[in-house]
């Protein structure tokens, strides 16, 4: 009895250590996602290094400019300067008008303000806490100017900083996890699209239809437009459950916005999908195989599209890289329907690139299979 279930571990393990796809979903995809997702969430609950950029108009003494730059750098847990570069991208930005310090030191009368501007993702306690060090740094700049205090402790009295948030529109919960989902969903198409196809082909399918003189880019077509037409429907459905359902659970409705548009999204978006099935059922040699790289090839790319994690809480650099990943660029075009009310030119772009990935899809699937069906 021992030495027969020792027999099956060896089998067992013999058959776990030669599919090297097992064991790449087993050990390197759990690694590479825990990589991807601590990245993508570093800043989302961290108030340190918030950047900060600061306007000072012309009109203000230069002594006074000189020591509040000196204490702005000073700040714990916020990285400030004075002037914005691409490299450089703000989460708060300050803007102190003309006169603003020497007012403040000699005239109580006045109602200049420091106006600061964040972004709507930054966490709240961020903002308290950066105006009041900045209503710390303000104080300590004229403290030791006895001759001044009347009228400053009157200018104390005052609501000298004002803040509030700028225009970017960030998506609700509805709006960020129904075309996540969708996207998500209508990429997972090759999982059985791929099981069809290499079971056709294992089981001759293919030759028998070739002896007949099928052209074979007639038979991708038809096969891709009927997945097409599967997609479009799942994406149809998943939209109306964002639309009707989702309310009765005591939350805020999907606006669809310009349907036309939305439509050819979705098209783009299917077709980006079935070709990139297509090409996976192609290069692998078995369901297992096509299951195993196809499902790790989906999570990645989720991971990286801003799929499972809002790219708009991502770092600038992941934020830059989640670009390449076609699901990026459907979910992208799907927020500024939903969000912005665009118009089909206005995600134009967006749509290119996920046809012409689909294209490129097609056409290296086909040649792989030709170039493997004269062999």
């Amino acid at each position: 009895m021992i030495r027969i279930f020792a027999a099956l571990l060896k089998k067992e393990f013999l058959i776990i250590f030669r599919d090297l796809h097992a064991l790449l979903a087993l050990f390197l995809l759990p690694s590479i996602f825990i990589l991807i997702m601590s990245y993508a969430l570093k800043d989302a609950n961290s108030g340190s290094n918030i950047k900060c950029a600061y306007y000072i108009d012309d009109d203000n003494p230069e002594e006074l400019v000189k020591n509040f730059e000196k204490a702005m750098s000073e700040l714990e847990n916020f990285s400030c300067q004075r002037e914005i570069n691409e490299s450089f991208k703000s989460d708060i930005t300050l803007s102190i008008p003309d006169g603003f310090f020497e007012s403040f030191q000699n005239n109580a009368d006045n109602d200049l303000q420091v106006r600061i501007n964040y972004i709507p993702t930054l966490n709240n306690s961020a903002v308290l806490l950066f105006e009041a060090l900045l209503k710390e740094r303000i104080i300590m700049l004229f403290t030791d100017q006895s001759r001044y205090m009347p009228t400053f402790v009157a200018n104390l009295q005052k609501p000298f900083i004002e803040s509030r948030a700028t225009s970017q529109k960030i998506p609700n919960s509805v709006e960020q996890s129904v075309p996540s989902w969708i996207v998500f969903a209508m990429f997972f198409v090759l999982i059985p699209f791929s099981t069809v196809f290499i079971i056709e082909r294992r089981q001759g399918t293919y030759k028998r239809l070739m002896s007949m003189r099928l052209d074979i880019f007639l038979f991708f077509a038809a096969k891709t437009f009927t997945y097409n037409i599967i997609n479009l429907f799942q994406g149809a459905l998943l939209l109306s459950i964002g639309v009707y359902v989702v309310p009765l659970l005591g939350l805020n409705g999907l606006s669809i916005g310009d349907i036309p548009s939305v439509l050819a999204l979705l098209y783009a978006l299917s077709f980006a999908a079935v070709g990139f099935a297509l090409f996976i059922a192609v290069v692998c040699k078995s369901t297992a195989q096509a299951v195993t790289v196809g499902g790790i090839s989906n999570i990645l790319l989720g991971a990286i599209g801003g799929i499972m994690v809002p790219k708009y809480i991502m770092p600038p650099l992941m934020q830059q890289i989640s670009n390449i990943s076609p699901m990026s660029w459907g979910f992208d075009a799907f927020i500024d329907l939903f969000l912005y009310e665009a118009k089909i030119g206005e995600i134009a772009q967006n749509l290119l690139f996920l046809l012409l990935f689909g294209v490129i899809m097609f056409i290296i699937s086909l040649l792989i299979f030709t170039r493997n069906s004269d062999e």
